[in-house]
């Protein structure tokens, strides 16, 4: 989780991991959707997988002096993030590798508190019924 960049909306007490790329136009929407939902906390990992600019937007936003601030700017506002001069953007490298080793191939890739995986941007009205089931308590068989 320290490789992720953390947004709380109201309490945060629910929780989901977001995989997007800064250039996903379906993670721009989704986003939009995930900011409208009340008590999250997202876990946003930066995988720039759709090319070398890309990989550019995610190590300035990652390097940002307020990652969560330039994230939501960019992918909310357009706001380009400022152009990072020195940094150690390693963890965008451990999110890729991370990435390849759970076959995720795509983004918005969303994971949910009790284990639940979906790729795709999801209707709001969706992640709000995963974030309920995760938060139920399991049933015993």
């Amino acid at each position: 989780l320290s490789d992720a960049i953390v947004i709380k909306q109201g309490s945060g007490a629910r929780k989901i991991a977001v995989f997007v790329d800064p250039n996903c136009g379906y993670c721009k929407r989704f986003e939009r959707d995930l900011a409208a939902i009340k008590d999250l906390t997202v876990y946003t990992f930066l995988m720039p997988i759709l090319g070398a600019d890309s990989a550019v937007k995610a190590r300035d936003i990652w390097c940002s002096k307020d990652p969560a601030a330039a994230w939501r700017g960019w992918m909310l506002d357009g706001v380009t993030p400022m152009k990072a001069m020195k940094c150690d953007s390693a963890a965008v490298e451990r999110v890729l590798a991370f990435g390849k080793k759970q076959r995720i191939n795509g983004t918005p890739a969303l994971f949910f508190a009790d284990g639940t995986r979906k790729p795709g941007a999801l209707p709001g009205a969706e992640v709000e019924r995963l974030l309920v089931a995760a938060a139920a308590p399991a049933k015993k068989p």
